[in-house]
């Protein structure tokens, strides 16, 4: 069946055809990449929130996982297969996590007009309700 429509198409539009589902597919790698880091920095951004004892390992790894997230996004921003917003809102997202977690695990406090004040401000209110208990 697929033989008989290749037959009635043209050569330069079965080659464009093939070029097509060439990109298609790497196109689809080079996404599933990017959702994959993604996840990786999101699972290590709250393990680091979540644990109470600071493992500076940990910090390093996620920053590691979100230079690789960077890198995967701007490397589809430069080869087309992301438009240049849709990579600066995927970029946030990750500069998000890796802020919630450095401020969960005391490396950073942001000033009242930064952004991540808020969380930081529930991260502090969370720690002094815990210490009374803890004493």
């Amino acid at each position: 069946m697929a033989a008989e429509q290749n037959k009635k198409r043209t050569d330069s539009a079965v080659k464009r055809a093939d070029l097509a589902e060439d990109r298609r597919m790497r196109n689809k790698s080079r996404k599933s990449a990017i959702a994959t880091y993604m996840k990786k920095v999101v699972k290590m951004a709250e393990s680091v929130t979540k644990s109470q004892a600071l493992d500076e390992q940990q910090v390093s790894q996620l920053e590691s996982y979100v230079s690789d997230a960077y890198g995967a996004i701007d490397k589809a921003v430069s080869k087309g297969t992301l438009h240049a917003n849709t990579a600066d809102r995927r970029k946030a997202r990750v500069a998000k996590y890796k802020r919630q977690a450095l401020i969960a695990a005391g490396l950073y406090a942001p000033q009242p007009e930064q952004p991540g004040y808020y969380f930081y401000t529930r991260m502090q209110a969370r720690k002094a309700a815990a210490a009374p208990a803890a004493n």
